[in-house]
Order: structure tokens, then sequence, then C-alpha cells
């Protein structure tokens, strides 16, 4: 996995529980590398999960909560950082519609030992569908992200896990709120 991802979890638990927590946390993950994580480097997905799971068992927090809530911090992350990719889309749909084919091609372009998640989308009956597949397991983070997309483009939808889904495969479907028709 990146190791952007793991400075920016870094960040996200600097924030949340401050840097002596913070400490303490990455003490109980007992990880090889002590936590210093580099953005270009990359390390094993399992070390997210070790610091999420040490955080939620030190503070009592619901892990697959703590996710989300990174999943939408990492996005706001993304607003900093790559500005220019978020606004060549003037929707969440719009933007949902290209990770795959364009966001995350771009990063394999940059990463070329990047393996991004698969991430597709459709509209159906329930409403729109952004459906997630990976051996990584991170479904909550990539909800977070759905949801903070969402909110990004101030759009008057809410999202839900469609039943049956999996840390590994999961379905988002998205729905314009009670009483709000999409254009």
């Amino acid at each position: 996995m990146k190791g952007l991802i793991f400075v920016e979890l870094m960040n996200f638990l600097d924030e949340q529980l401050g840097d002596a927590i913070t400490e303490k946390v990455v003490e109980a993950a007992s990880l090889p590398n002590d936590a210093a994580f580099t953005s270009v480097g990359n390390y094993p997905s399992h070390y997210a999960a070790d610091l999420v799971t040490a955080a939620a068992r030190m503070t009592g927090a619901d892990a697959a909560l703590m996710c989300e809530d990174f999943g939408r911090f990492i996005f706001q992350r993304f607003q900093t950082r790559f500005p220019h990719l978020l606004s060549r889309y003037t929707s969440a749909r719009e933007l949902l519609e290209h990770v795959q084919g364009h966001i995350h091609e771009e990063v394999k372009v940059i990463y070329p030992d990047a393996s991004p998640p698969q991430v597709e989308t459709h509209s159906d009956i329930e409403g729109y569908t952004v459906t997630y597949r990976s051996g990584r397991g991170f479904a909550h983070i990539a909800y977070g992200l759905v949801a903070q997309c969402i909110s990004f483009y101030s759009e008057q939808s809410d999202v839900t896990w469609k039943p049956g889904s999996t840390a590994t495969q999961a379905c988002f479907i998205i729905r314009p709120r009670k009483g709000i028709y999409p254009l």
C-alpha cells in the first residue's frame, strides 16, 4: 500500500487523538518500522489495520466508524493536495464514474507498482451504486470517501451500505434525500 495513505493515516490519528495518544497507538500496534512512513514508500496494508485496531482498542471507538472518518479525512486532504483533479468534475457522480478509468489509472502512472481497489458505478432500481472490491478490506474507508465526495459537491444525497456488503466487497447506494429530486 502506498506510503501517502499511511502518512495521512498518521495525520488523521494525530488530529483525532493527539500526538501523545498516537504515540501510544504506534507502540501498541508493534509495527516493525515504528510508523516511520514516507509518502513514496510501500508498506503492507495490514499495518493500517493494525494501527486502527490499536487506536480503537485504546480509545473504545468503533474501528469501522474510525475507518469511515478516515475516508472523509483523506478526501479532504485530496482536496488540498489534488485540487486540479477534483476540479475536473462537476458532481460526485461524475467523479465516482471516473475513479476506476481515470483516477486510478493516473495513480498507476505515478506509482507503477500500485494496486488500487476496483471501483465500479452504475444506476439501477435502488439508486446510483458504487461497488468497491479489494483484498485489503478497507470498504469502510471507501464509504467515507464516497460520503465526503457527496458533501464536497454539496449534493443533497445520502449514501447507505447495501445489505450483504463486506470489508472486501461492498456496494454503496446513493439516493437523493427525501423530497429532493435528481436533476
